[in-house]
């Protein structure tokens, strides 16, 4: 392994910590969409058990509630999470959102005929993933060096595929060696409750983000948190001069709005990266993603393959080539190539995949009743993974990347609570929405979704700004709210200030500038 791997391990032991809340929520995108085509779940709840897919108009009701009350309470968690991430830090913030999050995934467990309480226990749960959603991409990204920001925030992504793959193939393995019965479906949905205590455990030894510490005023500690996490002394200088530029920036907006963070986000240097994060997530899930991600099964079920647990096997391979894309595009590509041209080239890859999608199952429409897979079955099941292929090189990991990294630090909470709540709020949408489509419309939802992906990769092609390689202080200049002469002349005031004192030090720091350049002002 490169050295550059020993001298950050704190931060990818950070990073694996943090983003179990990313295993959270891959894990219950990925179980309940399979748990949901179990004929076990269907007989405890009183469902159709005789048809596939979304063919039965109460099951495809079920399926969107169940998936979209998830994704409901996980637009209010991200919105609270923003306050909550601002007021009492990043580690505390993810500590009560996992505990909220058990309690949900607990409710979901011990349901039985009741599918009130599965609702009840999703919209729980949601609460908590929407929470964790919002503050662990901030948390990777202020502890991450810039040279490899990408890659290590972007895990955020693979840690979800991973553990999503994991669910498919859960799913496809109880239902194969345990026999329906309640326990078939329980064990699927009760395992979250483990992932949730490891998170718990995990944050209790985690330090707290440098850039909250510093925008809180403790300097010191903001220092050694920073110091820790690179493996270096408090007094190395890399360190003291990325706290000097953490400094500086922040001052900057203060005097910028007198410390008003409302009047920061709609000031106009942060206003078009507010517009910019929420496009990004609207986009995001408006390419087709979560409603293959979430409905996979009932999906290949409808284009053919029209066995449970063939439908689920189908499943587990999807899963799997989009663990293997983002691994390898997070390994080589997102710091190489960089953000704007990968989300370019994916929108147009998914696109056609979709629009190849779309015109073979409106030209070969299967047959769901027959026991074998048709050859065009076959041929759109290899679209969906090659469309995944792109998705998984682009518009999976990117967006929460760069979100997590363009907004100041006074604002980022905000920022990224309001992409997070986007995020969920438009999830919401496409999982309400596609069971509906798919039983009435059929082939024309995949048209719909390369629509789509020829609008975001216009878009992009646009709008998106690249950030690769730039620290997070480095990217105020990029979208200019401080231009580079000034930036480097606040970063050199602040190296003379004392790290461990507040507000005084700007008079000793102007005191020590004036000396530079002329004979020292003598006071009355």
């Amino acid at each position: 392994m490169p050295p550059a791997f020993f001298k950050n391990y704190r931060v990818y032991l950070l990073t694996t910590v943090a983003y179990m809340g990313s295993l959270l929520f891959g894990y219950d995108t990925g179980v309940m969409g399979s748990v949901l085509a179990l004929k076990s779940f269907r007989e405890d709840f009183g469902l159709p058990t005789d048809t596939s897919g979304f063919a039965s108009k109460q099951n495809a009701h079920v399926s969107s509630n169940v998936v979209s009350l998830l994704t409901a309470g996980c637009f209010f968690g991200s919105i609270a999470a923003a306050f909550c991430n601002d007021r009492f830090g990043r580690r505390y913030s993810l500590m009560g959102f996992t505990i909220i999050f058990l309690i949900g995934a607990a409710v979901q467990t011990s349901a039985k005929h009741a599918i009130g309480q599965i609702y009840g226990g999703r919209v729980i749960a949601g609460l908590g993933i929407g929470g964790m959603s919002a503050i662990t991409p901030v948390f990777v990204a202020e502890n991450c060096p810039p040279e490899v920001r990408g890659r290590i925030t972007g895990l955020f992504q693979e840690f979800l595929v991973i553990v999503s793959t994991f669910a498919y193939w859960l799913d496809y393995g109880v239902a194969l060696h345990i026999k329906p019965s309640t326990k078939q479906w329980r064990i699927p949905v009760g395992i979250q409750l483990i992932f949730g205590g490891f998170l718990f455990l995990g944050l209790v030894f985690l330090k707290e983000s440098p850039r909250w510490l510093m925008k809180q005023g403790r300097y010191e500690e903001a220092q050694a948190s920073l110091a820790f996490t690179r493996c270096e002394d408090v007094n190395n200088e890399q360190v003291v001069k990325e706290i000097a530029e953490i400094r500086a920036s922040i001052e900057e907006e203060l005097q910028l709005t007198e410390g008003v963070t409302w009047r920061e986000c709609i000031a106009p240097v942060n206003r078009w990266r507010f517009i910019t994060a929420i496009c990004l997530m609207f986009w995001q899930q408006f390419s087709g993603t979560n409603s293959i991600g979430y409905y996979a099964p009932q999906i290949f079920q409808t284009i053919g393959v029209s066995k449970s647990n063939t439908a689920l096997f189908a499943t587990g391979i999807y899963g799997t080539v989009k663990v293997i894309t983002t691994g390898i595009f997070l390994i080589i590509g997102i710091d190489k190539l960089g953000r704007r041209k990968s989300l370019i080239g994916g929108a147009a890859w998914m696109m056609t995949m979709m629009f190849i999608l779309g015109g073979v199952l409106h030209n070969y429409p299967p047959d769901t009743s027959s026991g074998t897979v048709a050859p065009a079955s076959i041929a759109m099941v290899v679209m969906i993974y090659f469309y995944v292929i792109g998705y998984s090189a682009s518009w999976g990991p990117i967006p929460w990347v760069y979100v997590s990294e363009i907004f100041p630090t006074r604002v980022r909470a905000y920022g990224v609570g309001t992409a997070a709540a986007t995020q969920w709020l438009f999830n919401f949408v496409i999982t309400e929405v596609t069971p509906t489509a798919v039983a009435n419309i059929g082939w024309r939802t995949f048209l719909m979704f390369g629509i789509f992906c020829l609008s975001m990769g216009t878009w992009a092609f646009f709008i998106v700004k690249e950030t690769k390689g730039k620290s997070l202080e480095e990217l105020d200049i990029l979208f200019g709210a401080v231009d580079a002469n000034q930036r480097a002349a606040d970063v050199e005031a602040a190296l003379h200030k004392d790290p461990m004192h507040g507000d005084n030090d700007s008079i000793k720091a102007e005191t020590v500038r004036v000396e530079d350049t002329a004979a020292p002002v003598e006071k009355s």
